[in-house]
C-alpha cells in the first residue's frame, strides 16, 4: 500500500513538472529600431558669420544606450558623407561651419545655390551584430563662402577726412575675433560716403545702400559691382561716428552717431583712492580733443593691483571702461563700455609686483583704445 502511494507521488509530481518545463519558454527579444529621426529646420541658410551658431539638429526618438553606435549619412544626389555620433546620445547639432564644410568639401556643393540634403541614421550594436535605419528625413541647404569675401574695406566721399581720393582713403579695422566684421570710428562732416572693396579702381565692387541717400537707422547693404547705380549713404549731423560693415552671407551696416561721456575716473586698489569710488581720481579731459582723457598719477600696490574706469562717478551701478579681457597687462591698448558695470563682465587691468611707478592714462573714446605708458 505504502509502495502505490508513493509511486502515485511520484507519478504525479512527474506530471506537474513535465508540465511546468513545457510553459517555460524563452522571451521573444523586441526589435531594435532607432526611432523616428526629425530635423529642427526645413531650411538652412548657412551664415558663415556666426560660424558657431545653430545651423541644424538631427535627433530621433531612441533611448539613450553607450552599446549602440550610431552614424549620420547626409547625403544630396549620388554623393554622400558619413558622420559619426557621439555615444550615449540621440541628436546631433550641426553649427554652422560644421555643416558648411560638409556641404562644400564632402559634398561638393555650390556656395549660394540651394539643393536637398538628405539625412538617414544608421544605428549598430556591435555586441550582437545587430543593425538599424531610420526613415529619411530631406531639407533644403545653401552653402555659403567659408571666408570673408574681402580682408580689407575703405570709406570713401567728402563726409570722410580724405574726401573722394579713392588712392589713399581710410580704412576700416577688421575685427580680429571675426573676419566679417569691419570697425570705422572717426569724426564725420557733412556728406556722402561710400565704402570700396579696393584701391585705386573706381569700377570695382563696392558695399553701397540699396537705395540712394537711406536714412543712417538702416542696416541694409549690398554689393554693387562697378558702382552702378551710385547710390551712398548721407550724414547730415556731422560729429563723431562708429561705423560696423558686416559681409557675411546675412550683411548689414551700423551706423551709430557717438556721445561721450563728459568724466573718466579710475578706481581700483592699484591707485591712491583704493576701491573707494567716492574717492576716484578724475581724468583731464583734452581741451582740443573732447573725446580724449588722460590721467598722470602712481598705479601699484603692496601686491597685484588692479583698477577700472568709473564713467559715472560715485555710481557703482554706473557705465563703465573696462579692460577687453579678465587681468588684461598694462601693455594693453585696447578698452570695451560695459553698461552698468555687469558683474560678468568686470574685467579689469591688473599692475603686476615689480611694474609699480608713476603712469600716464590715455583714453580715446571713439577709437576706445588706452595708452598706459610709465613715466
Amino acid at each position: 500500500m505504502q509502495f502505490n502511494i508513493f509511486s502515485c507521488f511520484m507519478f504525479v509530481s512527474l506530471i506537474f513538472f513535465a508540465s511546468c518545463k513545457k510553459e517555460l519558454k524563452a522571451p521573444t527579444p523586441f526589435s531594435f529600431e532607432t526611432g523616428v529621426l526629425t530635423a529642427s529646420k526645413a531650411a538652412v541658410v548657412i551664415n558663415s558669420g556666426a560660424p558657431s551658431d545653430t545651423a541644424v539638429i538631427y535627433s530621433w526618438a531612441a533611448d539613450k544606450n553607450s552599446l549602440i553606435y550610431y552614424s549620420l549619412i547626409l547625403s544630396t544626389g549620388n554623393v554622400s558623407d558619413t558622420v559619426a555620433i557621439t555615444q550615449n546620445t540621440v541628436g546631433k547639432l550641426f553649427n554652422n561651419s560644421e555643416l558648411n564644410g560638409i556641404l562644400l568639401d564632402k559634398l561638393g556643393l555650390t556656395i549660394g545655390v540651394t539643393a536637398d540634403l538628405k539625412a538617414v541614421l544608421i544605428g549598430n550594436i556591435p555586441i550582437n551584430g545587430k543593425t538599424a535605419i531610420s526613415n529619411a528625413v530631406t531639407i533644403k541647404v545653401t552653402p555659403a563662402s567659408k571666408g570673408a569675401a574681402y580682408s580689407q574695406l575703405w570709406i570713401v566721399g567728402d563726409a570722410t577726412p580724405s574726401g573722394w581720393d579713392v588712392d589713399n582713403p581710410r580704412s576700416f579695422t577688421r575685427n580680429s575675433n571675426n573676419a566679417f566684421e569691419f570697425w570705422y570710428k572717426e569724426k564725420l562732416t557733412a556728406g556722402e560716403f561710400k565704402i570700396a572693396t579696393a584701391l585705386h579702381d573706381w569700377g570695382t565692387t563696392w558695399l553701397m545702400p540699396p537705395t540712394n541717400n537711406p536714412p543712417i537707422t538702416s542696416t541694409s547693404v549690398t554689393y554693387i559691382p562697378g558702382g552702378s547705380p551710385d547710390n551712398k549713404w548721407r550724414i547730415s549731423n556731422p560729429g563723431p561716428y562708429k561705423i560696423l560693415v558686416n559681409i557675411s552671407t546675412n550683411k548689414f551696416i551700423n551706423i551709430t552717431p557717438f556721445t561721450p561721456y563728459p568724466a573718466i575716473s579710475i578706481v581700483g586698489d592699484a591707485t591712491a583712492g583704493g576701491w573707494d569710488i567716492n574717492n576716484a581720481r578724475v581724468m583731464t579731459q583734452d581741451p582740443n580733443d573732447p573725446l580724449v582723457f588722460t590721467w598722470t598719477g602712481p598705479l601699484g600696490s603692496s601686491g597685484e593691483g588692479a583698477f577700472k574706469f568709473p564713467l559715472d562717478y560715485g555710481n557703482w551701478g554706473g557705465d563703465f571702461i573696462m579692460a577687453p579681457a579678465a587681468s588684461s597687462r598694462l601693455t594693453t591698448t585696447s578698452i570695451a563700455f560695459v553698461k552698468g558695470g555687469t558683474s560678468y563682465d568686470d574685467n579689469k587691468f591688473v599692475v603686476k609686483p615689480g611694474e609699480e611707478g608713476t603712469y600716464k592714462i590715455t583714453i580715446n573714446q571713439l577709437k576706445e583704445t588706452i595708452s598706459i605708458q610709465k613715466q
